[in-house]
Order: C-alpha cells, then sequence, then structure tokens
C-alpha cells in the first residue's frame, strides 16, 4: 500500500493506482479507516458509514469519467455496466443515510429547545483531537467516557451534568484536526454544532506539546472555529490547557504568553490526574454562566405561605448548587448562599412572598 500525505482528488487517486498498481490511500482514506475502527455509537457509526459511501462515490465518478474518456477500466470484473448499477446502489444508501441524519439533527435540536426552555446552561468542549477532552470531561461530570491516547477516540457526542453545580450539561464532542477534508466535516457537521451552540465553549489545549506543535493545534482549531462562526461568538470562548502535571511551570509561563497573541481569554491550567486547577475552572464557569453567588434568607412558615423551611432549602438544591448553609440568630432565618440561575429563582421566589429574601447578590 501507497500512503500519501495529503488530500488527494479523486482523479489522482485513481491515476496513482492504475500507474504502481498497488492500492493507494490519501490523508481522507486513512482518517476513514481511523474513524471506521472507532466508531462505536449508531450515531457514530451512521456520519462514518455516509462519509465512506461519500468518499467511494467520487472515486467511481471518476471511474465512470475514465471510461467515457475511451478507459477500458473495469469495476469489479463487471465492466461499465457493473460500475453503473454499483453507483445507483451507493446513491441510494446515501439518500438513506441522510434521511436518517436529519431525523437525528431534528430531534436533537427538540432536545436542545427543551434544555433552553428548562434555563438548564450548557458547555462544549472544543479542541484538537487527543488535546485531553474526555479526561476533563469524566473529571468534572463524573461520568465514565472512553479515554485514550490515540486520535478520534470520541466519534460521538456525550453529555453529562458537571458535578458540584446547578444543571450544567457538558457536551463532548469529536475533536478537530488540520486539513480535515470536506466530506468529513459535512458528516460531523451536526456533532461539532451540538459543542459550538453551548452557552460556554472550553478550548482546550495540551501542554504536553512541544512549541510549535502547540501553536500548530491552537492556530488549525481556530481556524475552524472561524469557519464556524455563525454559530457562536469568541466572547463565550474559555481557553483550558489541559496535562498540566507533565510540564514545567515555566513551560506553562510560556504557554501563557502564546495564547495572550491571539487575545484570547487568560487559560486556566488543568490536570485530570492530579485535579489540579479543576476546582479554579469550576469556579470560573459557574462566575460566567451565573455572576456572583447569591444570599437569600428563609424564614417560617406564615399565615400565607405555608412551606417549611427545610422543604425551600430542598427545593432550592433542584434548582441551583448550595455552597453555604448559615442559622441566623435573629428572626429564626436560614440564610443560604448559592449558584442558580435568575429567572429560575425569580419564578420560584415569586411563589413564596416575603417568606424568602434576597439579602446579597
Amino acid at each position: 500500500m501507497v500512503l500519501v500525505h495529503t488530500n488527494t482528488t479523486s482523479r489522482q487517486l485513481v491515476e496513482l493506482n492504475k500507474i504502481l498498481g498497488i492500492e493507494c490511500w490519501d490523508r481522507v482514506r486513512l482518517l476513514l479507516n481511523l474513524f471506521t475502527n472507532q466508531a462505536n455509537s449508531v450515531e457514530a457509526k451512521l456520519q462514518v458509514k455516509l462519509a465512506m459511501l461519500q468518499a467511494d462515490r467520487s472515486i467511481m465518478r471518476e471511474l465512470a469519467n475514465l471510461q467515457n474518456r475511451g478507459e477500458r477500466l473495469g469495476w469489479g470484473a463487471g465492466g461499465r455496466h457493473a460500475l453503473e448499477n454499483n453507483m445507483k446502489i451507493v446513491e441510494r444508501e446515501i439518500a438513506t443515510l441522510q434521511r436518517k441524519k436529519r431525523r437525528r439533527e431534528i430531534s436533537e435540536n427538540e432536545r436542545r429547545k427543551r434544555r433552553i426552555k428548562t434555563s438548564v446552561k450548557t458547555i462544549g468542549l472544543i479542541g484538537y483531537t487527543n488535546a485531553g477532552k474526555s479526561s476533563l470531561f469524566q473529571s468534572m461530570a463524573g461520568k465514565p467516557v472512553l479515554i485514550e491516547n490515540q486520535l478520534f477516540s470520541t466519534l460521538e457526542t456525550t453529555i453529562g451534568r458537571m458535578q458540584k453545580s446547578p444543571r450544567i450539561l457538558m457536551v463532548d464532542t469529536i475533536g478537530f484536526v488540520d486539513n480535515l477534508p470536506s466530506v468529513l466535516l459535512d458528516a460531523f457537521n451536526s456533532t461539532i454544532k451540538e459543542s459550538l451552540t453551548c452557552d460556554l465553549i472550553l478550548l482546550i489545549i495540551d501542554a504536553n506539546d512541544n512549541k510549535i506543535e502547540f501553536i500548530r493545534k491552537l492556530e488549525t482549531t481556530l481556524r475552524e472555529l472561524e469557519a464556524q462562526k455563525e454559530l457562536f461568538d469568541f466572547n463565550r470562548l474559555q481557553t483550558v490547557i489541559t496535562k498540566s502535571d507533565l510540564v514545567t511551570n515555566n513551560k506553562l509561563d510560556d504557554l501563557y504568553e502564546i495564547i495572550e497573541k491571539y487575545d484570547l481569554t487568560t487559560p486556566i491550567h488543568t490536570s485530570s490526574i492530579d485535579k489540579s486547577g479543576i476546582i479554579k475552572l469550576r469556579t470560573t464557569i459557574l462566575s460566567r454562566l451565573y455572576g456572583n453567588p447569591v444570599s437569600i434568607d428563609i424564614f417560617p412558615a406564615t399565615e400565607n405561605f405555608h412551606s417549611a423551611q427545610s422543604a425551600i432549602v430542598a427545593n432550592l438544591h433542584n434548582l441551583g448548587h448550595i455552597i453555604d448553609e448559615t442559622k441566623l440568630d435573629t428572626l429564626d432565618a436560614i440564610r443560604i448562599t448559592l449558584w442558580v440561575d435568575d429567572s429560575v429563582l425569580s419564578r420560584y421566589l415569586s411563589k413564596k412572598g416575603n417568606q424568602i429574601i434576597i439579602s446579597e447578590k
């Protein structure tokens, strides 16, 4: 086999196979093979199969063009008619998979609308492949995911609730790679969109890369984001450096200087191994999504409002994330400090009248 380290055209690939007389792959074929080996979920398998068929279709069209120019290339030892029949089969299969993909996209859009209605916040994890997104996802959400030191170990969308927070969902998706072929971008467009439409986007960068690789991967990711800028704005971006346990403080300082040149937010360095930076990252996320924590005083039940203080505290645990609970000496009140969405808290306070009062914000 011959591997060509570039994205070739269909004509180039067909001509290479013809001249060399052995199988030739370009980057598209190699990536598709990697994707096929890594696809486990129904969503990932559908997207990979669609991308593979679209790549096959372009090759088959080139073979047909060669025949029309007088070349006598066969297909499966069956000649031109066999080639045409196979192309029709591939076209039908592509159409079927595209319908399935559209149905899944409609379903995903409906789920996003329901999350927005219920004031659920979302965080998208994006970055170059193998940057440590899935490891960070597991550290923050506590949800087991496939973590491997190899390219594209995550192909499907994984969603989990961030621990020690209000209703915040984290979204882990496929990583970027430089010069990703359009056929693959189209196939995984809905998966990438799931992260880019989140309320906050974490740009994940690997600290363990050398300086040249670090810059190359950062610029690749920023190019892909720029191409998708109609879905989000850069104000929703928070830069995160992962694998900080593998590098020195001097290297981290150098990486901070590099990131500063791209006008990105001040990064937070983290490690999924020793858990350093995780608490700071969680606090930063909460601050950017909710502002400052809110302190409210809960008074005992009255004639008009009969809810027990313990019941109100239990409801607040469901609505947000309580970080402090204090019994006040005066009026038998309980002071609760929590992270919570303003609209969610306002709706709840409107039902409780003077039994709950905001004391500090």
